[in-house]
């Protein structure tokens, strides 16, 4: 069985810059994004031990999401000034990896995972052309809770902790436990309790437990409006205010499988021969020696004292709680 690790490259990105301290590169720029992301992603190559990966990015260009809903994620304030210079360098980082990353204007990266993911598992019986059936295990590595739609048995959510040292695995199981439903539920659920991140409205007045209490009876949004009769007058009174809401806001939150990705054939006949993870980890050595990492540096395989990528033992000193607001060099921060 292969293993495929998806990256939420702007989850990841963003959670980075809110849970690190101020701190600086070499060359004295802002980095602390940068820094976050690759101790992620180098604590996922560790956990899943991937054999393919590639990581998705959200683009500037409105998505369909806006053109439905044009106060979609309106609300948000904007990025701080020293975020989004840190993104190239994130993306040098990936080449230095050699993974492939994905944007495409009119989605959101998520709509891309969920797309690589959907395809990856379709090969196996789609293309006639591989001489070996493919099966393969996804691993979405993200903080974004609309992910847990995508898992069922070959796909699982690695979410990192805001503090940036524990992550937690989502099978069906794990989201069966946290919110009492299946994964197929997600979308009604938050189509019925909203999300405040993205200026999803949802219905007023019907939070997470009533939500879920509905949807364990009635499975879907549409079979529960079809039994509005059935509830209580003050559960009624919302719903029925808030159909049309719901069913509108299910439009923005269920991703797209289907973005127009093309896969290059190589001469091996194998669809995704780009997305192998073959790092050359002298070019990895090098991306973070000239970033000036050096306890990255220190935990990559071939460097003196490595153990390899299959644990980082040290933890970020301090969280978003207790942001420190003097920059720091990295020989004042820990690893994950």
């Amino acid at each position: 069985m292969q293993k495929l690790l998806l990256i939420d490259g702007n989850s990841l990105f963003h959670r980075a810059y809110h849970a690190l301290p101020p701190l600086t590169d070499k060359k004295g720029e802002m980095a602390n994004a940068v820094f976050g992301f690759s101790n992620m992603i180098i604590k996922a190559i560790g956990e899943v031990k991937p054999t393919h990966i590639a990581c998705a990015f959200d683009t500037a260009a409105p998505t369909f999401r806006h053109v439905e809903f044009e106060k979609y994620k309106a609300q948000r304030p904007a990025p701080p000034p020293d975020l989004y210079p840190q993104l190239p360098k994130v993306k040098k980082v990936l080449d230095a990896f050699g993974i492939a990353y994905f944007e495409m204007d009119g989605y959101e990266a998520d709509d891309v995972l969920a797309t690589l993911a959907t395809q990856v598992l379709r090969l196996k019986t789609k293309d006639k052309r591989l001489k070996q059936k493919k099966e393969f295990d996804v691993v979405i590595l993200s903080g974004d809770r609309d992910c847990l739609q995508l898992v069922d048995g070959n796909i699982k959510v690695q979410a990192p902790g805001w503090n940036l040292k524990e992550t937690t695995l989502y099978g069906a199981k794990e989201v069966r436990e946290k919110y009492g439903l299946e994964t197929r539920q997600m979308v009604d659920y938050k189509s019925l309790i909203g999300d405040v991140s993205d200026n999803v409205p949802g219905i007023a007045g019907i939070g997470p437990k009533t939500a879920a209490q509905l949807l364990q009876k009635y499975h879907t949004l549409e079979n529960l409006f079809k039994h509005i009769d059935e509830q209580p007058e003050s559960i009624r009174a919302k719903l029925e205010a808030g159909k049309d809401i719901a069913l509108a806001a299910k439009k923005l939150v269920e991703l797209d499988r289907n973005v127009d990705l093309k896969f290059t054939f190589s001469k091996k006949n194998d669809p995704i021969e780009n997305l192998k993870f073959k790092p050359n980890w002298d070019q990895v050595r090098a991306e973070y020696e000239d970033l000036g990492f050096k306890s990255i540096v220190s935990k990559l395989p071939g460097s003196k004292g490595s153990e390899g990528t299959n644990e980082t033992d040290e933890t970020v000193s301090q969280s978003q709680s207790v942001k420190s607001k003097t920059k720091r060099n990295d020989d004042q921060l820990k690893l994950i």
